[in-house]
């Protein structure tokens, strides 16, 4: 009772705490950084192409959320875990691969539409590949750097995501190799890291909100002995979720970017614009 009662009020200590720090920030920091524009930028940058970021968002998630879907279904607790590898396995260096190519594709389209340029999907694809190795090693050199902040009590892995959040979008926009990208994401979201927290903060609530209810009616679903129907609502909920992670950090790159180059005073207000 008492580690159930521990995990309710860690997700609103840590809400207080980040509100506390991000109105602390916002009143001593002179570059803005409305969580709410960057909330709604998110949603202007999947105007630019939507078709192409959602396909690209189906392509990075469906295949794994299916063979994921169907290895669990109808097994036990031992006989789900071989079934997964067994299934999801083959697609692991396809999607190794995939992942930073798509990702930089995604994000270089949510750039190009909040920057107000034209959204030129074939000049998009060729520059996700150009860029996909060296993406690749950045995400490495990201993960490993997480993992060693995860032994250190969290904290500092917590620090690391704040202060690289745009690395790709860095990538992306401005052709940065991997340790210049690191460099630039520091010097973008100094300053900003406390209203980014509670950004995330907010958007981790919300996603375990809408997760919840889709793996609710999967469940109900499941219970029914419809895996077709289950895996499609599943695939179909990966796909539209999946855009955001990419359009997200485009959104809070443009929002960081934009305070930097033209910063002025501002209130408390501004947190939450």
């Amino acid at each position: 009772m008492a580690f159930a009662i521990l995990m309710l009020a860690l997700p609103v200590l840590l809400l207080v705490v980040a509100i506390g720090g991000a109105l602390m920030e916002g009143r001593r920091s002179p570059h803005a950084f409305g969580i709410g524009r960057v909330m709604s930028n998110s949603f202007v940058a999947i105007g630019g192409a939507p078709l192409a970021l959602f396909g690209a968002s189906a392509l990075l998630n469906v295949p794994v959320t299916l063979a994921t879907s169907f290895a669990t279904f109808g097994t036990t607790d031992p006989e789900r875990v071989v079934k997964t590898v067994t299934m999801v396995g083959p697609f692991g260096l396809l999607w190794l691969l995939l992942y930073p190519f798509l990702k930089l594709f995604m994000t270089g389209i949510a750039v190009d539409t909040l920057a107000d340029r034209p959204v030129e999907p074939a000049a998009t694809l060729r520059m996700a590949l150009r860029r996909t190795l060296p993406a690749l090693g950045m995400l490495m050199l990201f993960g490993i750097a997480l993992m060693v902040g995860m032994v250190l009590f969290v904290v500092p892995a917590l620090v690391l995501i704040l202060t690289w959040f745009v690395v790709l979008p860095v990538m992306a926009a401005e052709g940065q190799g991997p340790i210049e990208a690191f460099g630039r994401s520091r010097d973008l979201m100094r300053g900003m890291r406390w209203r980014l927290l509670l950004l995330l903060v907010l958007v981790g609530l919300l996603w375990l909100v809408v997760s919840g209810m889709v793996q609710g009616l999967a469940l109900v679903l499941l219970g029914a002995n419809d895996p077709w129907l289950s895996a499609a609502i599943q695939a179909f909920f990966s796909t539209l979720l999946g855009v955001f992670p990419a359009v997200g950090a485009a959104a809070v790159y443009h929002e960081a970017r934009t305070a930097k180059e033209g910063a002025g005073n501002h209130d408390l207000t501004d947190v939450f614009a």
